[in-house]
């Protein structure tokens, strides 16, 4: 039988700005109301992550919807450098306005792993299912 990393106990951590945690070896983080992620929110949500990480890279997701607007240089830092160790990323949205910030991310910043937008949790985690590594 595959195991999963953490999957025999869920990581947890809360962050100034998100929470996240491991289950079933997917990486879930919950963005807090923010008016606008910056280049410094950005520059710290990441390296929270990758120190959580402990270097093993994931199928993340990661829900802003509690996100109101993203500088330019947070998108494009979260595009290359914020993708390390992701596997895949599966955003979760819910306003119009959120959705075509994320839209606009996606086409225009062209993160370096597959990346999809969803409106419900669970739909992106059945996608991100399939990113999982087995160990």
């Amino acid at each position: 039988m595959s195991t999963f990393p953490n999957s025999d106990k869920d990581s947890f951590l809360e962050t100034p700005y998100v929470t996240m945690f491991v289950r079933e070896g997917i990486y879930q983080a919950t963005f807090k109301p923010l008016e606008t992620l910056d280049l410094d929110i950005a520059v710290a949500t990441v390296q929270d992550r990758l120190n959580f990480f402990k270097n093993i890279a994931y199928p993340c997701l990661f829900d802003i919807t509690q996100v109101k607007h993203t500088t330019k240089e947070a998108r494009d830092y979260m595009a290359n450098e914020g993708n390390q160790l992701v596997l895949a990323s599966a955003m979760i949205v819910s306003s119009p306005m959120l959705k075509m910030m994320a839209n606009f991310y996606i086409m225009v910043n062209k993160p370096k792993n597959p990346t999809r937008l969803f409106t419900d949790r669970e739909s992106g985690l059945d996608w991100l299912r399939s990113f999982r590594k087995t160990i």
